[in-house]
């Protein structure tokens, strides 16, 4: 299984503040760190939810497992994986 990290910071829909999130995509196949970082290129700086982000690079990178894992202001933490 090949691991691939990165950050992505978006603007919160529901408070004026920034969340940032962690994540990772696992898959049996090779994937370009190039192909990952342009996905999130789409979504960085943007006002989108957790869930949109997690949607957005599980409908573009077809991998065996995607997971975001958020903070979200000065709150606490929320993963969210499939």
């Amino acid at each position: 299984m090949n691991n691939h990290k990165t950050t992505v910071h978006t603007r919160c829909p529901y408070a004026p503040v920034w969340d940032y999130y962690t994540v990772i995509v696992e898959t049996p196949d090779f994937l370009k760190c190039e192909r990952l970082q342009e996905v999130c290129e789409e979504i960085r700086g943007k006002e989108i939810t957790q869930e949109q982000v997690y949607e957005h690079i599980k409908s573009k990178i077809h991998a065996a497992k995607v997971t975001v894992k958020g903070r979200h202001g000065q709150n606490g933490r929320l993963v969210i994986a499939g």
